[in-house]
């Protein structure tokens, strides 16, 4: 993948763009089976729902996206939404267990 700063058209910039897209999805997808094997270790709703866990991974991805000179706000709205998503899909499968 060339870097930025060489690219000589939008073409090449959304190219590396539709790249890095393509390979955030492929951890998204990586991440999503480490949540559905999760649920074997937990016994309950609340385990699910796990609100001490989730403090710490808002607080910890702020200040990875903090030391990234990324906008923590903005991070912190994604893997909110992610975690709803999350403890939702681990609720179904626990219920099926």
């Amino acid at each position: 993948m060339k870097n930025p700063k060489s690219c000589q058209n939008i073409d090449e910039i959304r190219k590396g763009i539709d790249e890095i897209d393509y390979q955030i999805l492929q951890l998204f997808g990586q991440r999503y089976a480490f949540v559905k094997e999760i649920v074997k270790f937990k016994t309950d709703e609340a385990s699910v729902i796990a609100e001490a866990r989730q403090v710490e991974v808002i607080d910890k991805r702020r200040e990875w996206a903090e030391e990234l000179g990324l906008d923590p706000d903005l991070f912190e709205e994604i893997y909110r939404t992610l975690m709803r998503f999350n403890v939702k899909k681990e609720l179904e499968i626990l219920r099926t267990l």
